[in-house]
């Protein structure tokens, strides 16, 4: 009876350890975003593509299960919710340092705080889920710790762009140079927005982290 039972309603996958595994890849890409923010060494940029393919191949497994799925452990919006907020910021957090490695803009103090603190939002995050099986109402606390995180940042982005933006230091220290001020303020000037964008998109990181973090609110809520 049981195998006639199993072949018309297959047993159900484990979501919950699935999006456990998936947090702990975004875990890995921002502890490994911090390692290329101090030591941008090659080997560590290609540590963080092959975490973007496992994290997308991940993804896809895990909404093809859902789609086949006649049965979920918790709603089956929340599921798919987990699912693609916890791989977006793999990619968003790639694709920054590569920009920044692309366009020649060096980390800084404002750059590896964000980062800093998406790392630790991050392994916020991992914890949460991996309660999700067994302790769902112990992931709250690690749940809102990481919906923190983009104001966290926020604040970061904000002093960056003040430091970014003093003009009147930046004229002087440029004329105490013994060179053509005319190259070194346009030199200047494309770093201002370099930087900028760098600090935008690690802005962009936060925000796509809050997301997951409020997913994983939302699911606590639910079977907490």
């Amino acid at each position: 009876m049981s195998k006639i039972i199993d072949a018309i309603l297959p047993p159900m996958p484990a979501f919950l350890d699935m999006v456990s595994a998936q947090a702990e890849i975004l875990a890995k890409c921002m502890s490994t975003g911090v390692d290329c923010l101090t030591d941008p060494e090659p080997i560590r940029y290609q540590a963080l593509a092959d975490l973007e393919n496992s994290a997308k191949e991940l993804r896809l497994r895990h909404l093809d299960k859902l789609s086949d799925s006649f049965s979920t452990p918790i709603d089956r919006a929340d599921l798919n919710e987990a699912i693609n907020t916890l791989e977006t910021p793999v990619e968003e957090m790639r694709e920054t340092l590569e920009e920044m490695r692309a366009l020649g803009v060096e980390s800084d103090k404002y750059l590896l705080e964000m980062a800093i603190v998406l790392r630790e939002a991050a392994a916020a995050l991992q914890r949460g889920y991996s309660k999700l099986a067994t302790k769902p109402g112990q992931a709250d606390p690690d749940a809102l710790a990481a919906v923190a995180c983009p104001g966290r940042v926020d604040a970061i982005y904000r002093k960056g762009l003040g430091r970014l933006y003093t003009l009147n230091e930046d004229m002087e220290a440029i004329k105490a140079k013994d060179e053509d001020i005319r190259v070194a303020t346009f030199i200047h000037t494309v770093d201002i927005l370099k930087r900028r964008e760098a600090y935008r998109h690690m802005r962009s990181v936060s925000l796509q982290i809050g997301d997951a973090a409020e997913v994983l609110h939302g699911i606590v809520a639910q079977i907490g």
